[in-house]
């Protein structure tokens, strides 16, 4: 058909006006190949053909396409202001390809392929019935709402490719067998009670805006967002999962290679959100009900929500990040310490230090993990806590000042252990000798032994009080 007057002949009941035609209840007993044709509108209801309807260069101001019964659906390298379809049966294929459209209107259709459009403004799908594949395509906005369940056909599968949106990309009120989203931009997307069959695979997705997720059911394998990036925040609400081997298995989504500006988590099921050599440009929210966020190597967060939260021990530290991370691990630890340290907190930032240092020493072989965690930990407070240094050397000099005694150098013909004296001349030798060399020698010690052991009691003394003298200077320098 190349003209209005040839389509409207093919019609027992139909509707000739101007530039306008409409066939209303017709059954044609062939396929039908619209080519070429300019008109205002043109609208087929409850109309089937015995073969396809095909819609192949045309210029159409508005197309309606109500009930139709045909074996397919084809439109393409043409240009439609309205493009409406409604009600396709499962078994008839609706593709529209290579065309240019304002606005894209379909409801209650089968399997769906769009590939090539530029749409104008609003595309809106109802009620799929069948798959939906949306490849290379270009629109204002995007809305895919509700399905009708196929039945012993499976549920539909949503494909989109390609896919750039200059507003809103949206799911909502779905039920899907599998949701994949591969180089798609958009100013925001949103999934809004949307339940998956398949684990979710989303790969390359931009948004300028924001990711917004709430009420989303997926199942217990590997769902992920990655090589993405989200300038705005992503909000994650109501994540569950099903399909586990245990009733309580967590929902789990993994970021991998993404940018996002924020995140912010909450669900009151258990779920673990897990970010992996991806990084939060601005602000990690504290996850809120069950949820956890894992934070695995490569991975990096410019601040971190406190909600005044203080630390005055490490045991409060360890508290917060475990309820609020799904493990404590060298990643959280240095998240949380550049957050204090944007807040100048620089107390709870020696505090994290040391921690950390801790941590990190266990993954160490036996004895180096011992002489870090001992020594260099326990004694030497990794250089940041200026009481370890303090209290190992409290402990030598009275250590060295009951030998002292006990040895009976220092103690004077009938004196005995009890004496006030003698003690007190052990202590201020012993005192002596960690703090500097020979000091109140007594001349009973002047022998080479005890001028050895005066100098290395000084050389260790010499070392805690430098130490002791840096932590503190570097306080009060910050």
């Amino acid at each position: 058909m190349r003209t209005l007057e040839e389509l409207a002949r093919i019609g027992r009941q139909r509707s000739l006006t101007g530039r306008s035609v409409c066939l209303r209840h017709d059954d044609i007993e062939s396929g039908l190949l619209l080519d070429s044709v300019f008109a205002e509108r043109i609208g087929f209801e409850h109309t089937s053909f015995d073969g396809a309807l095909t819609v192949r260069s045309c210029h159409i101001e508005e197309l309606v396409i109500d009930h139709l019964a045909a074996d397919a659906l084809l439109i393409t390298n043409s240009r439609i202001g309205r493009l409406t379809i409604r009600n396709a049966p499962i078994g008839c294929d609706v593709t529209v390809t290579d065309t240019s459209v304002v606005s894209l209107d379909l409801h209650s259709c089968g399997a769906v392929r769009l590939q090539r459009l530029r749409v104008e403004q609003l595309v809106q799908l109802a009620a799929l019935r069948g798959s939906l594949s949306i490849s290379a395509t270009r629109a204002a906005a995007v809305s895919c709402r509700s399905q009708a369940v196929a039945g012993r056909l499976g549920r539909p599968r949503v494909d989109v490719r390609g896919l750039q949106v200059s507003e809103e990309l949206t799911f909502d009120d779905l039920w899907l067998s599998a949701l994949n989203l591969s180089d798609v931009a958009a100013r925001a997307l949103t999934l809004r009670r949307v339940r998956l069959d398949e684990p979710l695979n989303t790969t390359d997705l931009r948004c300028t805006d924001s990711l917004r997720i709430n009420g989303l059911v997926i199942p217990a394998g590997a769902n992920f967002i990655a090589d993405s990036d989200i300038r705005g925040p992503v909000h994650l609400r109501g994540l569950e999962a099903h399909g586990g081997p245990l009733p309580q298995v967590p929902a789990r989504l993994a970021f991998r290679n993404t940018t996002m500006h924020r995140l912010s988590v909450n669900s009151e099921a258990s779920s673990v959100i897990s970010l992996r050599d991806s990084s939060v440009t601005g602000v990690l929210g504290l996850p809120g009900g069950g949820s956890r966020v894992h934070l695995q190597e490569g991975s990096s967060v410019n601040d971190l929500e406190l909600s005044g939260q203080t630390f005055r021990n490490s045991e409060q530290v360890l508290v917060f990040l475990r309820r609020s991370f799904h493990e404590v691990s060298a990643v959280t630890l240095e998240a949380l310490r550049v957050a204090l340290e944007k807040r100048n907190r620089n107390r709870e930032v020696d505090q994290l230090y040391y921690l950390t240092r801790q941590m990190e020493a266990l993954s160490l072989p036996l004895l180096r993990r011992g002489v870090a965690r001992g020594v260099v930990g326990g004694v030497l407070g990794w250089g940041v806590r200026v009481r370890n240094p303090v209290r190992a050397l409290l402990a030598g000099v009275f250590l060295t000042a009951i030998g002292l005694h006990l040895s009976g150098a220092l103690r004077e013909p009938g004196h005995n252990l009890l004496s006030a004296g003698a003690s007190g001349e052990a202590l201020v030798l012993a005192a002596a000798l960690w703090l500097n060399v020979g000091t109140g020698m007594a001349s009973e010690l002047a022998s080479p032994g005890w001028s050895v052991l005066a100098v290395l009691l000084t050389v260790a003394g010499l070392l805690f009080s430098t130490l002791i003298v840096g932590v503190v200077i570097r306080r009060l320098v910050r």
